[in-house]
Formats: structure tokens, sequence, C-alpha cells
């Protein structure tokens, strides 16, 4: 009889904060930072979790599994990570597709020569595509920066409505999050 009861009351203690859920906006959720998020997960044993909010580029991005490398290059970087994960800014992310980084004949962080870092050469690769404002639509016939001062990408629409990038490089689809937009891309925006 003690177990019924235990259930019955969490039972009835769920719905109380699933209706309280639905009556409180999400202001104060879009205000908190992963950590915070984090509190408001809940989890069994059975690990199955319960969470609300927003989903930002950092939770969209892995779930393309056609974007894993890209996503590795991301979260190899901290100021990248925190970025793609932060619900205070709007961003464009130009994510190359896996089979674009098999395409490749030079790999991301391969150098030439012993006085180049490999590590810097990557992560200015991901700086590379990732823009510092949402582009719902990409502005058509004009430049955009990146956070690579060096990178800049010239858009131009293409007729099937999808958008050609420094005359070369194709967008495939794109995904909104909370904070920004994912053009997945057939190829990478800096090569060497």
């Amino acid at each position: 009889m003690g177990q019924k009861r235990i259930a019955f009351t969490f039972i009835v203690s769920l719905l109380i904060l699933c209706t309280i859920g639905q009556l409180v906006p999400e202001f104060s959720y879009r205000n908190m930072n992963n950590d915070e998020r984090n509190k408001f997960n809940m989890q069994d044993n059975d690990e199955v979790t319960i969470s609300t909010g927003p989903s930002t580029i950092d939770d969209l991005i892995p779930q393309e599994r056609d974007l894993t490398i890209f996503v590795d290059v991301l979260r190899k970087f901290a100021d990248t990570s925190d970025l793609i994960a932060n619900l205070t800014v709007s961003l464009t992310i130009f994510a190359p597709t896996n089979s674009a980084f098999r395409k490749l004949t030079r790999k991301p962080g391969q150098v030439k020569d012993k006085s180049e870092d490999p590590t810097e050469k990557l992560h200015q690769f991901a700086l590379a595509h990732i823009v510092p404002k949402a582009y719902s639509t990409l502005p058509d016939g004009e430049e955009i920066d990146t956070l690579n001062s060096k990178t800049k990408i010239k858009v131009e629409k293409n007729r099937d409505g999808t958008f050609k990038l420094n005359g070369k490089v194709n967008t495939i689809s794109n995904l909104i999050a909370a904070n920004g937009i994912i053009y997945k891309i057939d190829n990478v925006l800096v090569e060497e």
C-alpha cells in the first residue's frame, strides 16, 4: 500500500509540475547558462531526461549524423564550444558535412611546415565557419564577415533557393536553433 501511495503522489506532483511549467514563461530558462539549465533536467535510475526550453546550436548540431567531424572540430576549442551553447548570442554556422571533409586533400589542421601551429590552424578553420549574426535568409550578393578576420563569405542565391558561398560551396539545408541558424554545406569554406 505504501508504494502505491508514493507512486500516486509522484504522478500527481508530476502533473502539477507539468501544469505549472506550461503557465511559466520561458524567459527565465533562456537566461540560464548550461549549468543552471542542467539543474532542471530530472534524471531517474533509467536515465530518462525531461528537459524543456529552447534548443541551442550545441543541442542540435550533434544530432546530425552527417556533421560529426565538424562537431568534433567545434568542441575542440573552449571559445567555439561555449559560443554555440550560449543563448545570448546570435550566430550563423556554416557546417561542412562529413563527406565535405573526406574530399579534402589536406586536413584542416595539417600544416605545411613546422613554423605553423596545427592547433591554431584548426581553430582558425573553425572560426571561418562561424558568422557573428544569425541569418535566417542569407543576403544575396553580399559579403559577410566570419569570426576569422581573414575569411569573408560571398553569398549568391542559386535558382533552386539554396546559396553558393565563395563561388564553390553550396548550402544543402538549414536548422534553426534558439541562438542561430546552422547551414549544412557541401564543402569547406577554407581550404589550402
